[in-house]
Parts: C-alpha cells; sequence; structure tokens
C-alpha cells in the first residue's frame, strides 16, 4: 500500500487526493439523493393513491412508515457486518438495484397488501446504503473533518426530496400516481454502474493512516454490542436520534398532505411547497450542523451533543408555531425555520456514532444505529401520524362512522355537506398529527444533553 505520509514530490494516497474524495461525495450523494426521491414520491402521492386505492391515512402511515422501515432497518445489519469484511461499493450497487426496481414495481399495485410487499423491498435496497456509504466516508476524511464530509453525502435528504417533490407533484398532476414510480425509478440503474466504474474500494482506516490486516477478523457483532451499549453517552445519544428522527418522518411524510387539507393546495403545488420547504430546512441544517460541530468541538467535544440539544429544542418550538398557523405564508417561514434548526443533529450524530465505535467497528455501529432510526425513527414516525391523524379526525367527524362515510378521506357525493365534513375532520387530524409530532423532538434533545455529560469517556474508549 502507498505510504501515506510520503513525500509531498511523491504525492499522498490516489484514494486521498481532493479530486478523487470529491468524486465519491459527489456520487454518494447522488445515491442518497435517488433514496430519498423514492421517499418523497411516496408522500407525494398519498392523496391520489389514497382516493384510488381507498386507503385510510393508519394505512398510508404504515405503508410510509412500518412497511418500509422494518426490513429497512433490520437489513442494515447484516449489510454492516459484510461491509466490515466484503467490498462496499459492489454492495451499495447492488443496493441501489434492488430499490430502484422495487420503486417501478409499486405503480402497478392494486391494493394494500399489494403495495405493503413492494415497499418492504425497497426497504431490503435502501437499507444496504448507510452502513457502506458512511464507512467509505471515514477512510477517506480524518475525525476533524468527517462530520462536514458526512453532511454532504446526507444533503440527499433535502434535494432527494426537493425533486422528488416537484417532479414527482408534477407528473402525478399530469399522468397520475403510477407514472410517478415509474419515471422515478430509472435512474438508479445509472448510478449502481457509475459507483463500481469511477471509485475503489479503499483500505481500512486508510484517512488515519491505519495499514489495513487483510487475515484480521473485524470485532465480533457481539463485542460491537457490548462496546457500543456499555457507553451511557452512546444510548443516550440514540435515545435523542431516534425520536428526532422520528419526529422528523412523522411530519416529513405528511407535508404534502397537510399543505393539501390544511391550507387547500392542489397536489402539483402542496407538493413543490413541501419538496422547497425540505431543501430549504434540511440542506442548511445538516451544512450547518456538520461544519459548526466540526469547528467549535476541537475546543470542547460535548458541543457534539449540545449542538443537536439545542437545535431540536428550538427546531420544535418553531414547527409547532408553523404548523398551528392558519395563514399560509408564515407557517412555511416557521416550518423552514424549525427544520433548519432541528437538523443540527444530522450530521454530528453520525459522525459521533463512528467516533465512538473506533476504526473496526463503523460499519457494524451504523448499522446497529440505522436499525434504531430505521425501526422506532422511520417505522413509528409516519405510523404515529397516521394513528393520531386517524383518532383526532374519528372525533371530529360526527355524522357517523368515518371509513364508512368518508372512504379515502372524501364523501362519496363530491360537495356534499358529508363530504365537506369529511374534509374538514381530515385537516383537523392532520394538524393535530403534525403538532403532536413535535413533542417527540423536544424530548430528544433531553437525551442528548444526558450523552454529553459521559460523552468523553466514550470517545477514549473508541480509540482503543
Amino acid at each position: 500500500m502507498t505510504d501515506i505520509a510520503a513525500p509531498k514530490d511523491m504525492g499522498i494516497h490516489p484514494l486521498l487526493r481532493g479530486a478523487y474524495r470529491a468524486r465519491l461525495l459527489i456520487l454518494l450523494l447522488l445515491t442518497n439523493t435517488l433514496s430519498f426521491i423514492d421517499r418523497a414520491i411516496m408522500s407525494v402521492v398519498v392523496e391520489p393513491m389514497r382516493a384510488d386505492l381507498h386507503l385510510s391515512d393508519l394505512q398510508i402511515g404504515v405503508l410510509q412508515g412500518l412497511a418500509f422501515a422494518a426490513i429497512y432497518a433490520l437489513i442494515g445489519l447484516p449489510v454492516g457486518r459484510l461491509a466490515e469484511r466484503g467490498n462496499r461499493l459492489t454492495i451499495l450497487s447492488t443496493a441501489i438495484i434492488v430499490f430502484s426496481l422495487a420503486t417501478g414495481l409499486c405503480g402497478f399495485a392494486t391494493s394494500f397488501f399489494q403495495l405493503f410487499l413492494l415497499r418492504m423491498l425497497v426497504g431490503v435496497g435502501e437499507g444496504g446504503y448507510m452502513a457502506p456509504a458512511t464507512s467509505l466516508v471515514a477512510d477517506h476524511f480524518k475525525p476533524s473533518r468527517r462530520a462536514s464530509a458526512l453532511a454532504v453525502i446526507l444533503l440527499g435528504t433535502p434535494f432527494g426530496f426537493l425533486i422528488g417533490s416537484i417532479l414527482g407533484g408534477q407528473i402525478a398532476a399530469h399522468w397520475g400516481w403510477r407514472a410517478t414510480f415509474f419515471v422515478m425509478s430509472a435512474p438508479g440503474l445509472v448510478i449502481a454502474a457509475l459507483l463500481i466504474l469511477a471509485l475503489k474500494e479503499p483500505p481500512r482506516g486508510l484517512a488515519e493512516g491505519v495499514r489495513e490486516q487483510p487475515s484480521e477478523p473485524p470485532p465480533s457483532f457481539s463485542a460491537v454490542l457490548r462496546h457500543l451499549f456499555g457507553q451511557p453517552a452512546f444510548r443516550h445519544l440514540l435515545a435523542g436520534a431516534v425520536l428526532c428522527t422520528c419526529g422528523a418522518n412523522a411530519i416529513g411524510q405528511f407535508q404534502v398532505s397537510f399543505f393539501a387539507r390544511a391550507h387547500h393546495l392542489p397536489i402539483a403545488i402542496a407538493a413543490a411547497t413541501s419538496g422547497m420547504i425540505s431543501f430549504a430546512g434540511l440542506a442548511p441544517g445538516m451544512l450547518i450542523g456538520g461544519n459548526l460541530v466540526d469547528r467549535i468541538a476541537r475546543r470542547d467535544e460535548r458541543w457534539y451533543l449540545w449542538t443537536p440539544a439545542l437545535g431540536a429544542i428550538l427546531g420544535a418550538v418553531f414547527l409547532a408555531l408553523g404548523f398551528w398557523q392558519t395563514s399560509f405564508a408564515p407557517a412555511v417561514a416557521l416550518i423552514v425555520l424549525g427544520s433548519i434548526l432541528l437538523f443540527f443533529h444530522y450530521a454530528p450524530c453520525y459522525a459521533l456514532v463512528q467516533l465512538i465505535a473506533g476504526v473496526r467497528r463503523r460499519a457494524s455501529a451504523v448499522a446497529v444505529y440505522g436499525v434504531f432510526l430505521g425501526l422506532l425513527g422511520s417505522g413509528l414516525g409516519p405510523t404515529f401520524t397516521g394513528f393520531v391523524s386517524s383518532y383526532i379526525a374519528r372525533a371530529r367527524f360526527t355524522l357517523g362512522d368515518l371509513a364508512t362515510l368518508c372512504p379515502g378521506g372524501r364523501g362519496l357525493e363530491t360537495g356534499s355537506a358529508i363530504d365537506q365534513a369529511c374534509q374538514v375532520a381530515s385537516a383537523a387530524g392532520m394538524r393535530g398529527a403534525m403538532l403532536a409530532a413535535t413533542a417527540l423532538m423536544a424530548w430528544g434533545a433531553l437525551h442528548f444533553l444526558l450523552s454529553s455529560r459521559s460523552i468523553a469517556r466514550a470517545l477514549a474508549a473508541g480509540r482503543n
């Protein structure tokens, strides 16, 4: 292996050069963007799909949450272990192909059960992304630059929601919700090929100057779990991240529906509004959070957690104020500000998990982290919104049985008094569910603060 400490005229390791690392980040950003385009289009087509297939909010919540996230989270564990040994680029390209094909197949579904199975298959593919991708980033960037590097690829979240919401909304408005799935599935095959052709698998620990020992097996999975959960800082970090992820997904997957119901926007405009809010909120939040922590944590490591805590509590306040508004412009402004603050936690938490884990436990640690974020955050978040929304809507609807008189959220006779009552109840349910989701973020802030009390000891353990 080329020596990292070679003289300047000999050059640094080829995989640590600026041009190559920029190429790596761009391709990983594109991959992550595709992943979140899929999640965006599912939220974009909720209203027409709900009406077409006569689905309840709870069923929609299950499709966007548990159906996808359960398998997404669980598949991350074997993928994480495989990424400790195998070629991470091969794992990534295979995952992209799987979730792209599964997304396209969703356009053929004719029932809740079929969509449930296909969303599980999408989860299989997307579950193969985060562990190998973050492990690759860690092998190309030193710890002092890792949070900001991760923030770049995590920008796929706002980019994906922006592209998926705007483009998906237009496709759904003009050609129907099924066509949205067909069109959005195609780019994944191109990205999968580029990963294999343009990148190379790096030695483990390259950025730290560690020479890889191919014959040395990684620590056992039980050893990884003992190392992670033996640290109170990790346990509280995980709890805070799960609660913030749960709240963010509870809101994000129903944001299009909120604007369509509570502010009476057409589906294309509601989708574009949601996409622009996601981009304007998530992108600055991730970049500011990652870069800010890389700078100030050099003085005090507790800023890795103080920054997410401050962002989560203030973000919850502004988001709640935004969803309470009945005027469109103030609602958008407050929701954007709340999203920026909330997502201060995203990149620092991923960076901190890897620092606590150490070089040979990185991919497995991210997989464990992903299981909890997937099952409890991405899985329960939308399900929580669907449940609360349905509960409040039933309470507000006083003309009879909501499911019977309001299939898909609309009355059997368009424009009738019952139809109007259905829409009022549906809008009230959605607004109440969004407000309830903000409380989860404030709860998460408390756990970030608790984690900061023992983070120094956890980081010292990760260096050993």
